[in-house]
């Protein structure tokens, strides 16, 4: 499952909780629809859509032209359908919600060009662009959008002692200056604009965000698992942070994914198989993939039944891949089949399923297994 680098959700909504508020500021000002605001995204994050309304229409009655209303339609839409990037009809949506929340802030920061409220907007509308184009796999076009908020995050670099909630930024930024180009060369000479990374210090920053952070904790755990699991290869640890999410939110498919993951790949088949035959079970095919993926590896790894483990290895392989979500967990199956077929004496034919899965692998422990099997 890709991940976006980008700020979501309580991360976007951090940053102007936490800004000093200009004078004309209207939810800046008003802690009461920023607890709804903070209620309608945690609705969200958990599935329960018709749940979020009763917040986004008090807001709405309060603020009927602010910027806020767009924004949250768009962050429903993109969970609501996910993946939205392969749904024509919501993506047409998504983006005109943001371009709608764009030309919203833009009235308020012409009205106010010191107008707190209106950059934040600017800011989060155009990282969900970014969201966007990254998940078409324009990745000129998502760097080109974030361009446009790098300034503005700059700020939270030297706020983090003084506010907690700028820690996940920073280090989320420090990590993925570093990750991002290594995952998509083709960013790499617009990268020269940008501040230099450090992916240790990052890791440890988005550590103390999940620590200290409040409304960045939420983003911080999901991110933290991403990491550990895609990039550092610690999916033990990557549990730490999955197992708390989703008790939090046991209705995010997203979430039951990355946990399921984590425990599959930390060798907890016992714990992981249950949740595996879950998102087998689904309808979306993004989570029905990786269910048959993890059950896959459970009765290869756990069970030692390779007949049986090649079934479901085969079942995912059939489904239409995303690249945004199942690309990494059609490369597993290969190397699964690979392996299988390794063992049954079918060198050639393991190889042939490896260059497959070389195709598609941008997870660590998937790129090394290939390559010492292709050496």
């Amino acid at each position: 499952m890709k991940n976006h680098t980008y700020l979501r959700l309580l991360l976007l909504l951090s940053f102007f909780i936490f800004q000093s508020p200009s004078a004309k500021s209207q939810i800046l000002n008003d802690r009461e629809t920023q607890q709804q605001v903070i209620e309608a995204l945690k609705n969200i994050y958990n599935f329960e859509f018709k749940e979020a309304e009763p917040f986004q229409q008090k807001i709405k009655a309060k603020y009927p032209n602010h910027p806020v209303n767009a924004l949250l339609l768009a962050i429903q839409t993109y969970w609501q359908y996910l993946p939205v990037s392969e749904n024509a009809s919501a993506a047409s949506r998504y983006q005109s919600y943001l371009n709608q929340s764009l030309e919203q802030a833009e009235q308020m920061k012409s009205a106010d060009k010191h107008d707190t409220e209106a950059t934040f907007f600017l800011l989060a509308s155009h990282s969900y662009l970014a969201m966007l184009e990254s998940d078409r796999g324009e990745f000129m076009k998502a760097t080109s959008e974030a361009k446009r908020t790098y300034n503005y995050m700059k700020k939270g670099f030297k706020l983090t002692e003084q506010n907690p909630e700028f820690f996940f930024s920073t280090g989320l930024y420090n990590y993925y200056r570093e990750q991002y180009p290594q995952d998509h060369p083709i960013v790499k000479p617009i990268m020269v604009f940008f501040q230099n990374g450090n992916k240790t210090l990052g890791l440890k920053q988005m550590e103390t965000g999940y620590q200290r952070g409040i409304f960045t904790k939420t983003e911080a755990a999901y991110y933290l698992v991403y990491v550990l699991i895609k990039h550092e290869n610690n999916p033990a640890k990557a549990l730490t942070y999955s197992t708390p999410l989703l008790k939090e939110y046991p209705n995010n498919p997203v979430y039951l994914t990355r946990h399921t993951e984590a425990l599959t790949l930390a060798g907890r088949y016992a714990d992981a198989e249950p949740l595996a035959q879950q998102l087998a079970q689904k309808k979306q095919v993004v989570f029905k993939s990786s269910g048959e993926v993890f059950l896959g590896l459970i009765l290869e790894k756990g069970k030692k039944n390779d007949a049986a483990a090649a079934s479901y290895y085969h079942k995912a392989l059939q489904n239409k891949i995303s690249e945004q979500y199942t690309q990494d967990y059609h490369a597993m199956a290969y190397c699964g089949l690979a392996r299988i077929a390794d063992r049954s004496g079918k060198q050639d034919q393991a190889r042939e399923y490896y260059r497959k899965a070389q195709k598609l692998a941008e997870y660590r422990s998937t790129m090394d297994e290939i390559k010492q099997a292709l050496k």
